[in-house]
């Protein structure tokens, strides 16, 4: 278990400077899905191929995730994620000035390998900090809450900057987030001690397990559902809905803040009733997406992504509370695993979309989003099952 010393600092204080830490860098992995778009005309390649600015992101942290939070998580937490922040800072100022795709893809793999050390340190932290571990979720949330806030701000304003401006005021607008969160965790976050040291082989005890194996299969399938849809949001907004690029921001952004009213019902119906939650969700996406394929006027279109952001808020919370949860005594490997995990289903279902979207059109990607969630439903019913048996860590 985790264990800290620190200063008496507020805990509102402490979580609100690592919500605006996971917001920089969530919208520097995310924001890069709202122009798309631009990636394809600034470079000259396809949208299928643009969308593996998005994809390789995913993939390092997938590799990643599991087991490099675990190994960092003996060092200087406060440390460790200054580092972090500077490499995220450096890697978008770069991106500014690529001239070439590839260098491009070069400067989203180098920060992708940091990404999950900030994340499960964060997720980890934020839990140790709560008194009352029934109210985990309810703290977790608010972690998720800044992950919608790089959809609020993140996506729409990378898809306003760089379809009104140019790439690299997007690149850059990236930078500027970064920068902001260095210099509020280097000023306002306190220098933790840890008192205990962690135990790899311990924690990686819960491979054991059924109930995680079956959990995994689950996030994959959910994942790949709802961000292989929503990585060629914009392009579906733009292609299929034929909207510009500055309604496109509009409609990303209530996407998002309505992803974070989901967070907030997740955080209470999480606590209440899990199953419910975990399988009610994805069973309204589906009618959801069901419409979606057949109506895309651009007033109906507003009204479903305040739906769907809604129900990925919550499912944005669920997926973690379903790795995590029942593993509270692995709390660094259990939440790189599932950032590695979560990775794993945006990656296989933009890869998804992608081909989709290369084989027919746009549209069609909502069929790909529609069977991914019908078989993580399947992975719930057959979750709770596993759980009855009562396995636990």
């Amino acid at each position: 278990m985790l264990t800290l010393n620190r200063d008496k600092i507020p805990n509102s204080q402490i979580i609100l400077v690592f919500c605006l830490g996971v917001f920089g860098i969530l919208s520097t992995e995310l924001g890069m899905m709202g122009i798309i778009p631009v990636v394809s005309e600034n470079f000259h390649v396809s949208i299928s191929d643009a969308g593996w600015s998005v994809s390789v992101f995913a993939l390092v942290i997938t590799f990643c995730a599991p087991i490099v939070p675990l190994l960092c998580a003996n060092f200087n937490p406060k440390k460790l994620m200054l580092i972090c922040l500077l490499v995220f800072v450096f890697s978008s100022f770069a991106s500014a000035f690529v001239n070439e795709f590839w260098q491009l893809l070069i400067f989203r793999i180098i920060p992708a390998f940091f990404h999950p050390i900030y994340i499960a340190l964060v997720l980890s932290m934020v839990a140790n900090l709560v008194e009352d571990k029934k109210e985990v979720p309810k703290a977790t949330a608010k972690i998720f809450t800044a992950v919608s806030a790089g959809m609020v701000l993140g996506v729409p304003m990378t898809s306003y900057f760089g379809g009104n401006f140019s790439f690299e005021v997007a690149m850059l607008f990236f930078c500027i987030l970064n920068c902001l969160s260095f210099i509020a965790t280097l000023l306002f976050v306190p220098d933790f001690k840890r008192v205990n040291s962690v135990k790899i082989t311990k924690q990686l005890l819960i491979l054991r397990y059924p109930l995680l194996w079956i959990s995994i299969l689950c996030v994959i399938c959910i994942n790949a559902g709802i961000w292989g849809f929503y990585s060629y949001f914009s392009d579906f907004l733009y292609s299929v809905a034929k909207m510009n690029f500055t309604f496109i921001s509009v409609v990303l952004a209530i996407y998002g803040f309505s992803n974070i009213i989901g967070n907030y019902i997740a955080g209470k119906t999480l606590v209440k009733n899990a199953h419910f939650t975990l399988l009610l969700t994805p069973l309204l996406m589906i009618i959801i997406y069901i419409l979606l394929f057949n109506f895309y006027d651009q007033i109906i279109l507003v009204m479903f992504a305040f739906i769907l952001g809604i129900l990925g808020g919550i499912m944005n919370n669920g997926t973690h509370f379903m790795i995590n949860h029942p593993f509270p005594k692995a709390p660094d490997f259990s939440n790189g695993l599932f950032i590695s995990v979560a990775n794993i289903g945006l990656s296989s279902g933009t890869a998804i979309c992608g081909i989709v979207v290369s084989l027919s059109n746009t549209r069609f990607i909502v069929i790909s989003t529609i069977f991914l969630l019908i078989l993580g439903i399947v992975m719930i019913l057959l979750r709770r099952r596993v759980e009855k048996m009562k396995l636990r860590f």
